[in-house]
């Protein structure tokens, strides 16, 4: 009641805090009946909004916390009640914090007086509850061990609630999975560890089972992870990708990752693009490789990886066609690297890929920039195995960009053909030749010899005598040793040697037959480059022989290198190399040779054979009348001697179109024998049909024989004097064991 005078009195005072306590209980139960009635609708997130709303006002003071104690404990075990039914696990573990908070500050606001024993029951049913929430939250999360602690806690508090001891029972069952799954984790790491790659995969397939009925994304994750890693290590790549594809998605679940679950999906990412590069399936690997990019910010224990990520990126941006971004990953690599003293074998590595993208990108002057900058660094550190490899990849590099076939400023750009880069030419190829390495010996001549044909001046005695010294490598390196790529440019190299050597004079001919039969013996060696190759190769130095010997003495070959030469024919014949016309032609010129070469064995029947396929040859062969016709003349001789007589007559007819065959006294000796011939083999039929049996008489024989020796005298041309030896020796031979027979 208000004074006379206007003012409020104390009891007036009294009177209006009660009713203002009464008007904010009614709101505060009003409020809290409502959000009750809407955690019974399952309108969960109404429900807890309502409940923070209030607990706030609750909870302002401790005044109003003891005051409405029952009503915020009441909240609060409503609130995690919500949050279970919404399954927001994490929340229910922070929620059951702040409850067991809320519960201590009121236990020591009672002081240690000992509550009525209803009391005492409330709030041990109260605590056993919120332990009870917790656990199970722990539970779902897969947090086991602490799970356990708040079921016994729950069960010691309150033994009779039955959910509880369900809840237990169901507990012990994930603990015992879990335990299952640790130990063929365990095993399966010893598996992988003794190299046991299939006992590892069938244990990690186990503890994935087990994994699985826990409902533990996360160990789940875990086990895809090193079923990946497995198959990485079998070389199965599409396996592990499919189960880092699954670990990626367990390991992206939760909404807000952590630090550490950013890291873990950046190893991912890593790993899953190795695997996609492997395959060479770059677009993939790209992909995957910019997702990593997106995602190191978030990654603060990865900084010592940038350099490597971009380096990733930008190989196969390379490998792909796409060298601007390539360059541009490769930039960042190589600048992330040079900030990291420990990183040198990377920033070299990208200094290696870079130089590649400038030289693309028609930016040759940085490319020779940063490998001159580069193989300083690593020429300073060469005693490691590691270093000495990137030198050479960088070396290589620098060859690439020296090399007027690859950079055609080396041609035009006093900057790459000065005397530094000749010097540092010449380096390169005392650096390779003194630490045996074969490719790069290869290489650096190859981009040498180029280099000093594009300088000019090779015809002075300087210049040849530059290239000789380059091309030093022809006459020690063994060229079916080497790989496919690495033998064809030793083969255009030594070929390139053996014209500069004819050129220098025609003393050095018979250097330049040695050298192409070292070739061949040593491309018939097993091994080194592929079977196509080695053949091709093997055809380019017999044609090479074939073209050198023409016209040559019989008697400069030895017996094993005429051996080799009748192996290599069937090179010729070969179905690839056969269809050039100069193969064709290079086959029937060392056919006719290896026939002369059998007649003198006395082989008169394989001489035939081999002159046939040689004339089928020639007469396929433009501008081949002098060999046809020498080959026509030895084919005929042969067929005489064997009794061909039909088959001689045409092919003297053959031979009668021939000019060069017109008006030759030796010509028209063989033309006699051949009727001659033809007459005692008509007699011989005759003979046959008045059944006389009597053998031809020895006075015939001697006077074939007495015919050669007018036969083979008197002989000017070279196609005869080629074919007189041979087949006199044959002929003669033969003649005489059938005359004392």
């Amino acid at each position: 009641m208000a004074s006379k005078s206007g003012d409020v009195t104390d009891e007036d005072d009294l009177d209006v805090d009660v009713d203002a306590q009464a008007r904010l209980r009614a709101v505060t139960l009003g409020m809290k009946r409502q959000a009750d009635e809407l955690l019974l609708a399952n309108q969960l997130d109404k429900a807890l909004t309502l409940y923070r709303e209030l607990l706030m006002h609750l909870t302002r003071s401790q005044v109003a916390l003891l005051r409405q104690k029952e009503l915020v404990v009441s909240c609060h075990m409503n609130a995690l009640a919500a949050l279970s039914k919404a399954k927001r696990w994490t929340a229910v573990v922070s929620e059951a914090a702040e409850t067991f908070a809320v519960l201590a500050e009121l236990k020591e606001a009672q002081g240690a007086g000992e509550l009525p024993r209803g009391e005492q029951q409330r709030e041990s049913h109260v605590l056993a509850r919120a332990h009870y929430f917790r656990g199970f939250a722990y539970m779902k999360l897969g947090t086991l061990l602490p799970a356990q602690q708040d079921f016994r806690r729950a069960m010691e508090l309150n033994p009779e609630d039955e959910d509880v001891q369900n809840d237990y029972k169901e507990l012990q069952t994930a603990l015992q999975a879990e335990q299952r799954v640790k130990q063929f984790l365990a095993t399966s790491m010893k598996f992988f560890q003794a190299g046991n790659y299939k006992s590892a995969v069938e244990a990690c397939v186990s503890a994935l089972r087990e994994s699985q009925q826990l409902k533990k994304t996360e160990l789940t994750g875990l086990i895809h992870g090193n079923l990946a890693a497995i198959y990485v290590k079998v070389k199965d790549d599409a396996k592990a990708i499919e189960h880092y594809k699954r670990t990626m998605l367990l390991t992206r679940c939760g909404g807000n990752p952590t630090p550490a679950q950013n890291e873990r999906m950046f190893d991912i990412l890593d790993s899953l693009a190795g695997c996609y590069s492997r395959k060479r399936d770059y677009s993939s690997a790209l992909s995957v490789i910019e997702d990593q990019v997106k995602l190191f910010p978030l990654c603060p224990d990865r900084k010592d990886r940038e350099a490597m990520m971009f380096l990733n990126a930008g190989r196969i941006c390379y490998t792909m066609g796409r060298c601007p971004q390539a360059e541009e990953h490769l930039e960042k690599g190589y600048n992330a690297a040079n900030m990291v003293s420990s990183q040198l074998d990377v920033a070299l590595n990208c200094a290696f890929w870079l130089s590649k993208a400038y030289l693309k990108n028609n930016k040759a002057e940085k490319a020779m920039e940063t490998l001159n900058a580069t193989i300083s660094l690593a020429e300073k550190d060469t005693d490691k195995t590691l270093m000495e490899d990137l030198l050479e990849k960088l070396m290589l590099a620098r060859l690439d960009v020296l090399d007027p076939e690859v950079n055609n400023l080396a041609r035009e750009d006093s900057a790459f053909s000065g005397p530094l880069r000749e010097k540092q030419l010449w380096q390169t190829l005392e650096y390779f030749e003194g630490k045996r390495h074969i490719y790069g010996h290869v290489r650096a001549a190859e981009v040498l010899v180029s280099f000093l044909q594009a300088k000019g001046g090779i015809e002075t005695n300087e210049g040849q005598s530059k290239l000789m010294r380059a091309l030093a490598l022809v006459d020690c390196v063994n060229i079916g040793k080497l790989s496919t790529s690495e033998a064809s440019t030793f083969m255009r190299l030594a070929l390139f040697k053996m014209d500069l050597m004819i050129s220098l004079g025609s003393d050095s001919q018979q250097q330049v037959r040695a050298l192409l039969v070292k070739l061949l013996r040593d491309l018939e060696l097993p091994g080194g480059a592929d079977p196509c190759c080695r053949q091709q190769l093997r055809a380019k130095a017999v044609s090479r022989l074939v073209n050198l010997i023409e016209g040559s003495n019989d008697d400069e070959f030895d017996e094993d290198d005429r051996k080799l030469l009748e192996n290599t024919a069937d090179v010729l014949r070969d179905s690839k190399i056969a269809s050039k016309p100069e193969s064709k032609t290079s086959l029937a010129v060392l056919l006719a040779m290896i026939a002369r070469w059998k007649a003198a064995r006395g082989d008169i029947v394989g001489t035939e054979e081999v002159l046939e396929e040689s004339v089928v040859l020639l007469r396929d062969a433009a501008e081949s009348d002098n060999r046809l016709c020498e080959s026509l003349i030895g084919l005929c001789v042969v067929q005489i001697r064997l009794g061909m007589i039909d088959e001689a007559i045409k092919v003297m007819e053959e031979i009668e179109t021939f000019p060069m065959a017109q008006g030759s006294n030796e010509f028209g000796v063989i033309k006699d024998r051949l009727n001659a011939a033809a007459a005692a083999e008509a007699l011989n039929q005759e003979q046959k049909k008045t059944k006389r049996t009597e053998k031809p008489s020895v006075f015939e024989k001697q006077e074939f024989i007495a015919g050669d020796s007018g036969l083979f005298c008197g002989i000017g041309q070279v196609w005869w004097a080629r074919w007189c030896g041979p087949l006199f020796a044959c002929i003669a031979a033969v003649a005489i064991s059938m005359l004392f027979a």
